[in-house]
C-alpha cells in the first residue's frame, strides 16, 4: 500500500462520521427543483461547508431557478483548475417524504436525492478536505454545483453559467450516481423536448358530425409519422410519450396535444431532428386543422472525444495502482451537464457519485462504501494528475 493510499485510509477512518452527518443534512433539507427558495437552503449550506474549507464562493442567479454555486480554492496557483460539479436539487416535491427521510440499513443509504446526486456534493468536500490536509497545491480546486438540473435548466440560465465557469479548465468530475455496472460515463446522449398540438374544430358527434374537425384523428396521423424518425441504429430516438385530447365521448375533440422526448448522439443531429418534426407537423391530413410546433427545451449530447478516454484511461490506472474498483465506461442514453462542460472542450468524466438505485423513485438508495471508496480515489487520481497532463 503507497504512502497516499495508506493516509487516506485513516483519513476516511477519522472522518467517517463527519461524512455521513454531512450527507444526512444535504439529503434531510430535501428541495425539488420548482422549490427555489428550499433548493437555495441546500445551496446555502452547501457554500458554508466548501467556505469552512478555505473556497472563496459565491451564488449567481440563475434567473428563473434556484441559484448556482460556484466556488474556488487556491485562486492563485498558476495551472487550470479540477471541476467538481454537479447538482443539488431533485425530483419530489415537498410532502413526498416525512421530515427527516435519510437512514441507513447495512451498507444501504437511503433517501431523496441520497444517490442523485447529494452523495457526490459529499464527495467533493472531503476530497478537498483531504487534498488541504495534504497540503495540495498544484492547481486550484473548483466547484459548480446547479439548482434545476433535474427539469433541464428550464427558464433559467444555470447551463449558460456551467459553460462559462467551466471554459479553461484542464479537467471536471461530474458527480452524478455512479453506476450499477461499474462504468464510467464518457458520453450521453443529447435531447430535445417538444410539444405538438393540434387544433381542430369541435361539435355535437350526432349534430354535427360533418362541420367538426377532429383534432385527435390529425394527430394520429402525425403520431406514426413522428415514430418513424427513430433511427436507433445511429442512435436517433422520437418518441411520442404523452398524448391528451377530447373532453367526453359525444364531443369532436378540437384540440390533443402530444409530447415528445427527442434523444441522439451527436449535438449536429438535434437541428436535423427538429427540422424533420416540422416537416411532418407540416402535412395536414383533415382540412380545417392547424398544428403547432413547441421546442420547449433541450439539450446538446455529451460527445465522447479522444481526451476525455484518456482521462478515463488514466482514472483506471491510479484506481488498479491502488487495489481500488476498477471502471469500464459506457456512452448512455439520459442526459447530464456534462455535455455543457465537454462543449467548451473541457474533459469530463461522468457518473463520478456514489454508487446506487432506483434513482427518482421512494426507493432510490446508495451504498454507502462507495462514498468512501471514490473519495479515496479522486483524492488518489488529483494527486497523481501530473501524470495525465504529460500524456
Amino acid at each position: 500500500m503507497n504512502a497516499n493510499l495508506n493516509w487516506l485510509e485513516q483519513y476516511i477512518e477519522r472522518n467517517r462520521d463527519e461524512m455521513l452527518e454531512f450527507w444526512k443534512d444535504l439529503v434531510n433539507l430535501q428541495g425539488y427543483s420548482k422549490e427555489t427558495e428550499r433548493v437555495n437552503q441546500v445551496i446555502e449550506r452547501v457554500k458554508l461547508e466548501f467556505e469552512r474549507n478555505g473556497f472563496h464562493c459565491r451564488r449567481e442567479s440563475s434567473q428563473g431557478n434556484a441559484d448556482v454555486l460556484i466556488g474556488i480554492l487556491g485562486e492563485d496557483r498558476k495551472k487550470e483548475p479540477l471541476i467538481f460539479t454537479g447538482h443539488v436539487d431533485t425530483v419530489f416535491p415537498q410532502g413526498s417524504f416525512e421530515e427527516s427521510p435519510f437512514y441507513i440499513e447495512g451498507n444501504h443509504a437511503f433517501g431523496p436525492g441520497v444517490m442523485d446526486m447529494k452523495g457526490g456534493i459529499v464527495i467533493a468536500l472531503y476530497a478537498a478536505k483531504a487534498l488541504n490536509e495534504l497540503h495540495y497545491e498544484e492547481r486550484p480546486l473548483k466547484i459548480i454545483f446547479v439548482g434545476d438540473e433535474e427539469i433541464g435548466h428550464t427558464e433559467s440560465i444555470s447551463d449558460q453559467i456551467i459553460a462559462r465557469e467551466a471554459a479553461g479548465a484542464v479537467c471536471a468530475f461530474n458527480l452524478e450516481p455512479g453506476r450499477m455496472d461499474d462504468c464510467l460515463t464518457v458520453g450521453r446522449k443529447g435531447n430535445i423536448d417538444c410539444h405538438v398540438t393540434v387544433h381542430g374544430i369541435g361539435g355535437h358527434v350526432g349534430n354535427a358530425f360533418l362541420q367538426g374537425r377532429n383534432a385527435i384523428e390529425e394527430m394520429a396521423h402525425k403520431i406514426i409519422q413522428l415514430q418513424s424518425l427513430t433511427d436507433y441504429k445511429n442512435g436517433n430516438v422520437v418518441s411520442v410519450d404523452v398524448i391528451e385530447g377530447g373532453t367526453v365521448s359525444n364531443a369532436i375533440p378540437d384540440r390533443c396535444k402530444v409530447e415528445i422526448d427527442c434523444r441522439f448522439l451527436e449535438s449536429s443531429q438535434m437541428e436535423v431532428i427538429k427540422n424533420q418534426i416540422q416537416k411532418v407537423c407540416s402535412k395536414t391530413y383533415i382540412d380545417g386543422t392547424v398544428t403547432e410546433v413547441d421546442f420547449v427545451n433541450s439539450m446538446p449530447a455529451f460527445e465522447s472525444t479522444d481526451r476525455i478516454m484518456s482521462l478515463y484511461h488514466f482514472i483506471n490506472t491510479i484506481a488498479q495502482e491502488n487495489s481500488l474498483q476498477e471502471y469500464g465506461y459506457k456512452i448512455v442514453g439520459g442526459n447530464s451537464d456534462a455535455a455543457y462542460i465537454s462543449q467548451v472542450g473541457t474533459p469530463v468524466i461522468c457518473s463520478c457519485g456514489v454508487k446506487g438505485d432506483k434513482a427518482h423513485t421512494k426507493q432510490e438508495y446508495a451504498f454507502v462504501d462507495s462514498l468512501f471508496e471514490r473519495t479515496k480515489l479522486f483524492v488518489l487520481v488529483i494527486l497523481e494528475f501530473h501524470r495525465f497532463e504529460r500524456m
